[in-house]
């Protein structure tokens, strides 16, 4: 992947900061019908997404454990760490969650693609790279070029998503959650997931996973993680963002009119 750790207009290879939006190449070493991919451009909330769907088929299916910032990835394997491990396959019903931020792949059958404005994933995606370290300087409009992180690939991705493949959408299933629609009422999200594949999830396991996994209980999660690892400094679950700035907002609404108009963001 091109570093962040360079100055405006370089492209020099670090290899130590992998392009985690790579298209995944091998099939998976035991694929079953009952996997889902939870997919996503890097910093669209899927660690929100991921502990929400977590908690409720764990409280489905009686488990006593909860997903946390800490544990999620027990139940729903990140597949950028993790490649060939499985996650757990819950009974009932008979699904088993995957995370990846990868372009499409034909291997994703089942899938629940997690969008979110690209001016708000980019100052997100800012952020975190500053907190990181791979970004080293406060030039937004040198980010926003970025091969990687930048507005094209976050178009690219969301074309790989829903404009390649659009032919084949009674093969391949992709269920399009916005971010904005999940943090304000995730309930109704959860019961569109639930209600479209037909999971019948009990209403308790539902509503229990609204208390756990809010975006308060998964900031305070975070916090009690950091005070036990002195490793982890930044802050993964941030506060909502700040305003993104006239300039980042108008940079997305001019280059990425044909997606924004297709994932129902105003123009």
């Amino acid at each position: 992947m091109p570093s962040l750790r360079q100055s405006p207009g370089e492209t020099a290879v670090d290899p130590e900061v992998p392009d985690v939006t790579r298209r995944l190449q091998a099939p998976r070493r035991h694929p079953s019908s009952a996997d889902f991919y939870v997919a996503e451009f890097p910093k669209s909330g899927i660690t929100f997404l991921t502990v929400l769907l977590a908690n409720a088929f764990l409280a489905a299916n009686g488990y006593r454990a909860r997903a946390t910032f800490a544990s999620v990835r027990n139940y729903i394997v990140d597949l950028c760490v993790a490649e060939h491990v499985e996650s757990l396959l819950f009974q009932d019903p008979p699904v088993r969650f995957y995370k990846t931020h990868s372009l499409f792949s034909s291997q994703f059958i089942h899938s629940l693609y997690l969008v979110r404005h690209p001016a708000d994933v980019l100052m997100s995606n800012f952020r975190y790279a500053k907190g990181r370290g791979w970004w080293e300087n406060d030039d937004i409009t040198a980010f926003i070029e970025h091969p990687t992180f930048g507005i094209d690939a976050w178009c690219r991705h969301v074309d790989s998503w829903l404009v390649e493949h659009r032919f084949a959408s009674d093969v391949v299933f992709v269920h399009v959650v916005r971010y904005e629609d999940l943090v304000a009422d995730p309930l109704a999200t959860l019961k569109s997931l639930d209600e479209n594949f037909g999971w019948n999830l009990p209403e308790q396991a539902l509503t229990e996973t609204l208390e756990l996994g809010s975006r308060e209980a998964m900031r305070a999660q975070e916090a009690r993680y950091r005070a036990t690892n002195p490793n982890h400094e930044f802050e993964f679950v941030s506060p909502q963002e700040a305003d993104v700035g006239e300039f980042v907002r108008q940079q997305a609404l001019a280059r990425c009119t044909a997606q924004l108009a297709l994932l129902g963001y105003d123009q």
